[in-house]
């Protein structure tokens, strides 16, 4: 069964790091692979064709993708999500990081 775009997990999240103020996609199993957008809608059409692109660079080179980690994903054919549970999510939130991704300034703020 050949590998598609929605066989694999993809995060979006927002990113309000100085400089920064958009979407921004990954990819799960493939972090090298993202994509930004003004709105969580345009961050997911970039990632698709992002993630498009890659397996066929990496198809044209011979080169097998990376196994989707999701088997939900690839069960129900449907790309991925938000990947970090709620409760996740919030005790990340009181732990001073949004969505299970530290700030900048919490990391710099570290010893």
């Amino acid at each position: 069964m050949k590998t598609t775009i929605k066989d694999y997990t993809v995060s979006i999240w927002y990113s309000s790091n100085p400089g920064d103020n958009c979407y921004v996609a990954q990819v799960m199993e493939m972090p090298n692979v993202t994509a930004v957008g003004d709105t969580m809608e345009e961050a997911a059409r970039e990632i698709q064709v992002a993630l498009e692109l890659n397996l066929k660079v990496l198809e044209e080179d011979g080169i097998a993708p990376p196994a989707p980690r999701n088997p939900v994903a690839s069960a129900f054919g449907r790309l991925g999500g938000q990947t970090i549970s709620a409760k996740k999510r919030l005790a990340a939130r009181r732990n001073g990081r949004k969505g299970g991704r530290p700030h900048k300034a919490a990391v710099s703020a570290r010893p």
